[in-house]
């Protein structure tokens, strides 16, 4: 089969090294904010997060058309719902589908499972390319995914300096191309988000994770630039993490301590963990007002919301809280985040 066969990815545990090792292009389905939802994809799945709803929406529409296999991530339980509708339709009209389950809490026997977890991927992911990872192929993987984490980082740094020399609508943009993109493409969509921003008032979004840029990019135009975030389609998405090793259990050990060293989204996460990560990064980011924007049917964000905003009050920094709806516009909850912004900043 192709070397370049396209394998869809839900969630943020997987790690890209092993996936283009594997002859595969790692391509994030990330579902949006608004838009359409099949009757039958809201049947199979039932009360969920909308934009997994979208996802699977978009899946029986024919977006997996041209992919080899679909992996989802146990990383909430949207994710895990819809592994479940997948699986029951795998291989009428949709690719295989393969489930990754990461443990959170670290200790020796949790890496070992990890590592296991990883090399069954590998394992799912082999079967349909036809080729499996050896030395040259891993060191590779390794080194085009050093070139996008030093490009993000790079980014990431643009975005933090005073004034933010990238606005965080485009640094969103380019996350989200560089999560479904080959890794030459990913660098060149980090390396191209240089756009010089007027002085505005630094902003720190923390809550659901954002499958689109229309929610950023309606807070920016009221006269914000997002500077960091805390969910995984922004700074906490797992991209850029290589291993240099040419030996395939050494990888998937080293990317196991990865996963335990590495911030997590509010779903498997901590809620005085989740609130650290805010205070830090908000912190770092020199934000001057933070908002919280909670999808309804994403309820694990709003669980972290009280001890984030005590969290962020240590720093002076006012965390807004705002949960969106479906159909709700993106341009009025802006235009009432603004309002609350200007007296929580003169505060």
């Amino acid at each position: 089969m192709s070397a370049d066969v396209v394998v869809g990815v839900v969630g943020n545990d997987v790690p890209r090294q092993l996936l283009l090792a594997a002859g595969a292009v790692p391509r994030r389905l990330m579902g949006s904010w608004s838009g359409s939802i099949d009757e039958t994809a809201a049947e199979m799945l039932g009360a969920t997060d909308p934009v997994v709803a979208r996802i699977l929406t978009d899946l029986l529409a024919g977006a997996a058309d041209d992919l080899g296999a679909i992996v989802i991530c146990n990383d909430s339980q949207a994710h895990l719902r819809l592994f479940y509708v997948l699986r029951m339709l795998s291989g009428t009209t949709l690719p295989p589908v393969h489930l990754v389950d990461l443990p959170r809490r670290d200790s020796a026997a949790a890496r070992a499972f990890t590592a296991e977890q990883f090399r069954a991927t590998v394992d799912v992911v082999s079967t349909i390319t036809g080729r499996r990872p050896d030395a040259a192929s891993l060191l590779a993987a390794a080194e085009s995914e050093a070139r996008v984490g030093g490009a993000a980082a790079l980014m990431r740094d643009r975005r933090r300096q005073s004034p933010a020399a990238v606005s965080g609508t485009t640094a969103l943009a380019a996350n989200l191309r560089a999560m479904a993109s080959s890794p030459d493409d990913a660098v060149a969509a980090f390396d191209s988000a240089v756009a010089e921003q007027p002085v505005a008032r630094r902003l720190f979004m923390t809550g659901s994770t954002h499958p689109d840029a229309s929610f950023y990019d309606a807070i920016e135009r009221e006269g914000f630039t997002i500077v960091a975030e805390d969910h995984d389609s922004g700074d906490l998405a797992w991209i850029g993490v290589g291993v240099t090793s040419g030996d395939l259990e050494v990888v998937c050990a080293e990317l196991a301590d990865h996963h335990f060293a590495r911030d997590l989204a509010s779903p498997v996460a901590l809620i005085a963990d989740r609130a650290r990560s805010a205070r830090d990064r908000a912190g770092a980011a020199q934000a001057e007002v933070a908002v919280a924007l909670l999808r309804a049917g994403d309820d694990a964000p709003a669980w972290d919301a009280a001890s984030v905003r005590d969290a962020l009050a240590d720093m002076g920094i006012p965390l807004l809280v705002r949960t969106v709806d479906v159909g709700d516009d993106p341009a009025a909850i802006a235009r009432s985040i603004a309002v609350d912004a200007a007296e929580g900043v003169a505060a």
